[in-house]
């Protein structure tokens, strides 16, 4: 497990584990604590305030003042983890997301809403797990036209 503190935000702490079996043997607990109990997961994202003393990483995000965890064990889902970081940190781009999901017709938001809870997320995380697959993923991951 290699931790980094991100470069451009001191407030972000990026996690690289080898392999995503060792990735979710200690991130999944937290995880589950913030957005409900999820198989399999690809990556992990979360405030700070959902790790608790037991945790393996308490330590190090307490003495470094870490407000927002990301761990990956490979690349390719990194942007959609960093999305989730800027949400919860960058207030207008949580506002312009809001406003944006706001304006989508009612039955696609119904119907994304719906393909996320299919995935196992629940609804205090909807908007956000829109917003991360919406600009890391392929235009149609909804499998519905957004323009």
């Amino acid at each position: 497990m290699l931790m980094q503190i991100n470069k451009m935000d001191a407030r972000i702490l990026t996690i690289r584990f080898e392999s995503k079996t060792e990735m979710n043997s200690i991130m999944d607990k937290i995880s589950n604590r913030y957005e409900g109990v999820l198989n399999n997961r690809e990556g992990h994202n979360f405030a700070a305030e959902f790790i608790v003393k037991t945790d393996e990483i308490y330590k190090f995000v307490k003495e470094n003042n870490i407000k927002y965890i990301i761990a990956v064990y490979h690349f390719k889902s990194i942007q959609h983890e960093e999305l989730h970081a800027k949400y919860y940190l960058d207030a207008d781009y949580r506002k312009q997301i809001q406003k944006e999901w706001d304006e989508i017709d009612p039955k696609k938001r119904d119907y994304i809403t719906k393909f996320l809870k299919r995935l196992g997320y629940n609804d205090k995380v909807i908007v956000d797990e829109y917003q991360a697959y919406r600009y890391s993923e392929k235009h149609n991951f909804f499998g519905i036209n957004l323009s």
